[in-house]
């Protein structure tokens, strides 16, 4: 049987007296896709944040390709190269080229050559339908393709898992499909992703297990199928019924089976 890539087991994280994880365990196989969703304030960015250390978590454990990284002997730096993460912000140096950007950290982390550095960087940029921008200054793209420089920088240095916290949040809706878009190829890929969103069609589409979070504890967890058509918990429901009508008011175009009636989130009529 296939180990998971990474297993999360009864991890804690508290900011003085507000206990944002209280006790998540989940498991990810590789190659799979984990989508997390849930309300505002659920916890998810800080559980994402928490698997690569950038938060430190306060309990618990996180096997990761079989060793504990909470460990004091793990160089975390070295799990972050293969652990990567894409944020909602871009957090890219807008002194630097899109080449640039991504070559820097192949140059200090990897010890790549200038050269191999950006002709890697350029490979990555091809991937995500960003070659002809190389030289381009985060200035002088749109947040989509700024995005998508993020997501080539991670892709560049090579990880067995990918975290995105909210990838299209930042974006104007107009911008969001060609992010999701390289999210999309990404996944086919076989690259194993656990991705923060608000996206439901992408979550639906996409995603190989969906996570719903809610006040800083997995309430219910499943396939798209059993989680969109089929959810157990009462608070799944109700996010997801709340989910559906604000999409339908921004887009009357969803398909009414997008969530189908009966035990799922919408009211039978």
């Amino acid at each position: 049987m296939t180990e998971p890539i990474l297993d999360v087991i009864d991890l804690k994280k508290s900011f003085g007296d507000n206990h944002v994880l209280k006790g998540i365990s989940m498991k990810v196989m590789p190659q799979e896709v984990v989508t997390i969703i849930g309300p505002s304030g659920s916890g998810k960015s800080t559980l994402l944040r928490c698997l690569n250390h950038l938060n430190v978590p306060d309990g618990g454990r996180i096997i990761f390709q079989g060793h504990d990284i909470n460990d004091k002997d793990i160089d975390i730096n070295a799990v972050r190269t293969q652990m990567n993460m894409v944020f909602q912000s871009f957090n890219l140096f807008m002194h630097l080229t899109a080449k640039r950007n991504i070559a820097l950290a192949l140059m200090k982390v990897k010890r790549m050559t200038k050269a191999e550095a950006e002709e890697r960087a350029i490979n990555a940029l091809v991937k995500v339908g960003l070659g002809e921008k190389a030289d381009a200054y985060p200035g002088e793209l749109s947040g989509g393709q700024q995005q998508r420089v993020a997501i080539a920088r991670a892709m560049a240095m090579d990880p067995k898992v990918i975290l995105f916290d909210e990838p299209t949040s930042a974006l104007d809706p107009e911008l969001i499909g060609e992010v999701l878009d390289v999210m999309k190829k990404l996944a086919l890929s076989g690259m194993t992703m656990v991705v923060v969103t608000h996206e439901m069609g992408f979550a639906r589409e996409m995603a190989d297990k969906i996570i719903f979070m809610d006040q800083g504890v997995i309430a219910e967890q499943g396939t798209p199928e059993e989680i969109f058509v089929n959810p157990q918990n009462p608070r799944t429901k109700v996010f997801l019924r709340r989910i559906l009508k604000e999409m339908t008011a921004m887009d009357p175009g969803i398909p009414p089976d997008f969530v189908p009636n009966g035990n799922g989130v919408q009211d039978n009529p």
